[in-house]
């Protein structure tokens, strides 16, 4: 019997939205492209998962976030062992200084020293 149901996977999020794709590509060989899958459906997986990182990679580009800070929840499902994905969901912020301060250690005194 086929596992049919909807998962969902989320990353934390990365200092990139690259380097969010590069935690969703190391969950998915982790999960999915183990030795203890048959090579047929692992391969099976792996275009799929090609497929969705393609268009993760070409629509990131196209937003021009790539830079940004993001998080990736990837929508799929496990048809009988093989990774089929249905949407991902990418979540940018732009990551900027908003405030910048230096402090200086305090001069010690006869009163701080104690």
């Amino acid at each position: 019997m086929s596992e049919e149901k909807e998962e969902v996977w989320r990353c934390r999020i990365s200092r990139t939205s690259r380097g969010a794709i590069f935690k969703a590509k190391r969950w998915f060989y982790a999960t999915f492209y183990r030795k203890d899958i048959p090579d047929e459906i692992k391969e099976k997986s792996r275009r799929n998962w090609i497929r969705l990182a393609r268009a993760l990679v070409e629509k990131i580009n196209k937003e021009g976030v790539s830079d940004w800070g993001a998080t990736i929840a990837i929508y799929y499902k496990n048809v009988n062992g093989v990774f089929t994905p249905i949407r991902a969901e990418v979540n940018a912020f732009e990551i900027r200084d908003t405030k910048t301060f230096t402090v200086y250690p305090e001069e010690e005194t006869e009163e701080t020293e104690g």
